[in-house]
């Protein structure tokens, strides 16, 4: 009896730890006061993410999106596409079309370009000289605001096949690519009642030749936006609209058909898509149903849907992943999520500690990744912080309460020059410090 009664215990305690390690979305902080609507988010690496929003608002974090800084000096407007390339370097496009940079993290902004009459809808750089942006053609007859640059937005210059729009403009961050060259964005059209939107494409680069696919749809009063597009490669990928379609291509965009809807969803808004590049062919997609936000995934171009269930229920608005275990998202009221397992917990180690312990990183040296082990034996606030050789604070990896149990955190730091580093734990009165070698 007791033998089954061992093994029921062992199944039990393998279940839940199963349970308790797997992947999900968890709400793992709000932005701080003045709180605003996330519009648009960048994911720089596991640490360094960019958020911009309603009322001129910017946040970074530097640890994940546990902690955040107000970054948003001398910006105005509602903001709407955001891309850094490390903690320092950033840019975002505003409600007036204009696209601002900043060189030191937010401190100072410096205005690149500006249209009156055009709406900024997305950027991204690929690297600190050479991106891509677009926005809002200024009215019927006018070119999209595709434009590039190749001097880190000194110059923004629009791409001479730029599509002429007509009765229609660009939707927030309603784009996707698989390259530098490859690109699909999708588009609004204003009539009401509209019975098909564009989606434009291309396989030559922002420079080169623009195709359009007339995508079939439902628009209402507003009419029809494409305003959700993700890929899965250069062939493959779905788009969703504000009118009930979800549609899928096979052949870059050329055409389309219609693909399933979830069951139990009947009319909805598809707010945002995102495809993974993997080779797991996996798509999210976030739904308004009009009572609530709901995010289903597929890997099967939507003949197929798994529910994925999210903690918050309202303004669901931009998906960024990292890989396939770590993904985050933006949302009404500055919510901020975060898609993997739980954060910070050592898989590997799950008896309760009975000391505090701070481990050396591992690798060490390193490039230009490692990860710090640590143990709390009593629950209460803990940081985690990294400086310099001169003892200037960096990066924070952890500020905030936690449970007794084993931590493993990692850290990206590719953003800093080759040298020596310390990391501190502090929990309580208890303080260790540790040195680590970047060796680039």
């Amino acid at each position: 009896m007791k033998s089954k009664l061992l093994q029921l215990f062992v199944i039990l305690f393998v279940a839940f730890q199963t349970i308790t390690f797997s992947q999900s979305w968890v709400q793992i902080s709000t932005v701080p006061s003045p709180i605003f609507d996330i519009n648009s988010i960048s994911v720089v690496d596991a640490n360094t993410i960019w958020v911009c929003g309603t009322s001129a608002h910017v946040r970074r974090s530097t640890n994940g999106g546990f902690n955040w800084t107000n970054v948003s000096s001398g910006l105005a407007g509602d903001l709407y596409g955001i891309c850094a390339i490390d903690a320092n370097t950033c840019w975002i496009g505003t409600v007036a079309g204009s696209i601002y940079k900043t060189t030191n993290g937010g401190t100072n902004w410096v205005l690149q370009h500006s249209l009156a009459g055009s709406f900024s809808n997305g950027v991204q750089m690929f690297d600190a000289n050479n991106g891509v942006f677009y926005g809002d053609p200024t009215g019927s007859g006018q070119p999209y605001q595709f434009r590039t640059t190749t001097n880190g937005g000194t110059n923004w210059v629009l791409a001479p096949g730029a599509p002429i729009a007509g009765n229609e403009f660009g939707v927030i961050n309603a784009w996707d690519w698989t390259s530098n060259t490859t690109f699909w964005i999708g588009s609004a059209n204003l009539a009401a009642s509209a019975p098909n939107a564009k989606v434009y494409y291309t396989t030559t680069g922002f420079t080169g030749t623009w195709n359009s696919a007339t995508v079939a749809g439902s628009g209402g009063a507003q009419g029809l936006y494409y305003q959700a597009v993700g890929f899965i490669n250069a062939t493959s990928g779905m788009v969703g609209s504000n009118g009930s379609n979800l549609m899928r291509t096979t052949n870059g965009g050329v055409n389309w058909v219609a693909a399933s809807i979830p069951s139990g969803i009947v009319s909805f808004a598809a707010i945002n898509l995102n495809g993974m590049k993997d080779g797991s062919n996996v798509i999210r997609a976030v739904i308004n149903e009009g009572v609530g936000y709901r995010m289903f995934r597929t890997s099967n171009l939507g003949v197929s849907w798994t529910e994925e269930t999210v903690p918050v229920t309202t303004g669901i608005a931009h998906l960024r992943f990292l890989s396939a275990s770590l993904g985050f998202a933006g949302c009404a009221g500055g919510a901020f999520l975060r898609y993997g397992p739980p954060v910070g917990i050592d898989p590997g180690n799950t008896t309760i500690p009975e000391s505090f312990n701070l481990g050396q990183n591992y690798p060490n040296p390193f490039n230009p990744s490692t990860s710090f082990k640590y143990t709390i034996p009593t629950s209460g606030m803990v940081t985690l912080k990294i400086y310099d050789n001169v003892g200037s604070e960096i990066m924070t990896l952890v500020d905030r309460n936690m449970s007794a149990g084993n931590y493993i955190e990692t850290v990206d730091m590719s953003a800093y020059s080759s040298g020596i580093y310390f990391y501190t734990l502090t929990a309580g009165s208890f303080v260790e410090t540790k040195k680590m070698i970047l060796v680039k």
